[in-house]
């Protein structure tokens, strides 16, 4: 499982992220925003998200982070958790 995961930098903090290539959606967790300091964006659509063991979670809004990874830093859209189920990062970057 271990090959899964991939160092990427995050607003300059290096992370190990899980790469899962079905996610629909790269998600961060809510402690994990707040320890980079980022802005959360609140989203006017009110859905929940069913996550891989089967429980539904809403995402508390969104927040843009740099990433770089191989040298190429993209600003990218993140969908914010609070729920403990949720890792630091995952990545569902395409």
């Amino acid at each position: 499982m271990h090959e899964n995961f991939i160092d990427v930098v995050l607003d300059g903090q290096l992370v190990r992220a899980l790469v899962d290539s079905g996610a629909s959606l790269s998600v961060i967790s809510e402690t994990f925003r707040r320890q980079l300091k980022k802005l959360l964006f609140c989203s006017s659509q009110n859905f929940t998200f069913r996550v891989a063991d089967g429980n539904h979670v809403k995402p508390l809004g969104t927040c843009i982070l740099r990433v770089t990874m191989q040298n190429q830093t993209r600003p990218f859209e993140f969908t914010v958790y609070r729920s403990a189920a949720i890792m630091s990062f995952l990545a569902g970057i395409s």
